[in-house]
């Protein structure tokens, strides 16, 4: 069976936040977090967020530290480790 505690597949994800709505790239998924590459830099930790991953699945989470563009994300909850399997499918 294959490891699903991470996910090196790259997935684009809608991001919303309180200035808007942008696609992010999402590395390293796990069911607790993940790393967003933005097309900016990210402004602040603690950010509330909300991401649409691959048109899949929806989860809302918040920014825990970020530099530049990369944010390391927690999220409120957890994705089960079948939907990061088939993320990392349809990604392929």
């Amino acid at each position: 069976m294959p490891d699903t505690s991470k996910s090196t597949c790259h997935v684009d994800a809608l991001c919303r936040t309180a200035e808007g709505a942008f696609v992010v790239a999402v590395e390293n998924l796990t069911p607790d977090g993940c790393q967003l590459v933005a097309p900016t830099a990210w402004t602040e930790d603690f950010e509330f967020l909300r991401l649409n991953l691959a048109g899949r699945a929806d989860i809302n989470g918040r920014v825990v530290r970020h530099d530049g563009r990369k944010a390391e994300i927690r999220f409120f909850g957890q994705i089960h480790p079948r939907a990061i399997e088939g993320l990392a499918r349809a990604a392929a």
